[in-house]
């Protein structure tokens, strides 16, 4: 029999030693959630998720907002008065009338910026380069949700399966207390032995309760990470078969990776972007604001006002001194481009560090894994030889328990190690930029 099929075979047997006290099964009505459902869930759900979706929508508006600065102003003037009687004035041995009693006036005026529209260019590709920037936040952030959602999966998945050990164990420290308690009323062991199994018994026992209440806790946890409430009845699909391999092969790849793909890197390069257009914004001050300008106004109720007016023009504004205000603000728009390059460089060599680390975690769990599933088959080889020896009065209790003790932790630290490899797994995919389950 290969090694593999050992290992299979060895947590098989080890499950299964705690199929009489396992937890009842869910209901029926229990849904079984992939881990691609969960992650699915919580991009739709997730306050976070739900946020950076506001704030995307929020930047298109500024765009269009900004994009509608290219265009001219039309602008709509009206009035209207009822005076306490008409005016009128002697002229010529008659009267003439000045003003009706009721008067109105109405006017339409349209104004086309034109040195202004560098400007308004300017803070138009600003916005545009915020939507880029919301966009990127968006899916960093639709990231992060995903490696909280598949860590709180795993998590929960582990602690099913501790706890599976757990009962396991109690169900092995029954079996014992049975046998201690036949030998003890045959007379071939002494009270004591049946007491220090009764205690380990117990303790056993305890450790069941304790596992029981981090399933609840693991429960809770995922379905925060899914932005659902805890009463949805859900179950994590159990994971089957053995880790995928690491999809990169040295530290070096890794790092390079994560400087092609993180999303986190190409925000700062927008914002880059952004603050170089900044610059221009402040540097557009120096020139003269000029429009063009029409209006048409039409009056009626007096003969002193001509009835219809139209004029067209130009209209030039500069301030050409404002005591140093502008050169001022076009070297703090300067500075600000000068630390978001410096920004660049600090959030490269983070993200460098973070694939170093993720890839060497990743690493290390999957040799962990190895070793204890290794010395799982070695603490249940033992556990069987001191129980044979216990049955035939060659060994005590105390050796059956702390063979029990020492097989249950391999067990334990069997399940520990198998999901933390598969959760360094994603935090490596994660800091690398490769896509994660359920990210869509």
């Amino acid at each position: 029999m290969g090694r593999a099929n050992v290992v299979s075979a060895a947590l098989c047997l080890a499950m299964g030693l705690g199929s009489r006290s396992a937890p009842a099964q869910q209901p029926s009505t229990v849904r079984q959630l992939s881990l691609a459902d969960a992650v699915s869930i919580a991009l739709e759900h997730n306050p976070d998720s739900l946020s950076s979706e506001a704030e995307l929508k929020g930047a298109e508006s500024a765009r269009a907002e900004a994009r509608g600065g290219f265009g001219p102003k039309v602008h709509v003037d009206a009035n209207a008065q009822q005076w306490n009687s008409p005016f009128d004035i002697a002229f010529g041995g008659g009267s003439i009338r000045v003003r009706d009693a009721f008067t109105w006036t109405a006017s339409v005026s349209a104004v086309q910026p034109l040195t202004q529209l560098f400007a308004i260019y300017d803070q138009y590709k600003l916005q545009d380069f915020g939507v880029d920037v919301a966009t990127m936040r968006r899916a960093a952030t639709r990231r992060d949700i995903a490696f909280r959602v598949i860590e709180a999966y795993y998590r929960l998945l582990e602690a099913s399966r501790l706890s599976q050990v757990a009962e396991a164990s109690v169900a092995q420290l029954e079996a014992q207390q049975r046998q201690a308690q036949s030998l003890l009323d045959n007379g071939v062991i002494g009270k004591n032995d049946l007491l220090r199994a009764s205690l380990a018994l117990a303790s056993a026992r305890q450790r069941a309760i304790q596992m029981r209440g981090q399933i609840d806790l693991a429960r809770g946890q995922l379905a925060t990470a899914m932005g659902v409430q805890e009463t949805e009845s859900f179950e994590p699909a159990p994971f089957l078969g053995e880790p995928p391999p690491t999809g990169t092969a040295t530290i070096r790849s890794a790092e390079a990776l994560a400087t092609a793909q993180r999303l986190e890197l190409r925000e700062i390069d927008r914002r880059i972007d952004q603050a170089d257009k900044n610059v221009g914004v402040a540097k557009t001050k120096l020139i003269p604001q000029v429009s063009a300008g029409a209006n048409y106004t039409h009056f009626e109720g007096s003969a002193f006002q001509q009835s219809n007016a139209f004029y067209a023009g130009l209209f030039a504004s500069w301030d050409v001194w404002d005591w140093g205000t502008t050169p001022a603000g076009i070297r703090a728009a300067e500075s600000q481009l000068s630390l978001a390059r410096l920004a660049r460089r600090k959030a490269e060599d983070e993200v460098r560090l973070e694939a170093r680390q993720a890839f060497v975690n990743a690493t290390t769990e999957r040799e962990a894994l190895a070793v204890a599933r290794a010395a799982v088959l070695q603490a249940e080889e033992n556990f069987r030889i001191v129980t044979k020896r216990f049955e035939n009065a060659a060994a005590t209790s105390f050796d059956v328990v702390d063979a029990e003790a020492l097989l249950t932790q391999t067990r334990g630290q069997v399940e520990t190690a198998l999901y933390d490899l598969l959760i360094a797994q994603a935090a490596l995919e994660k800091a690398t930029g490769a896509p994660l389950p359920g990210e869509r």
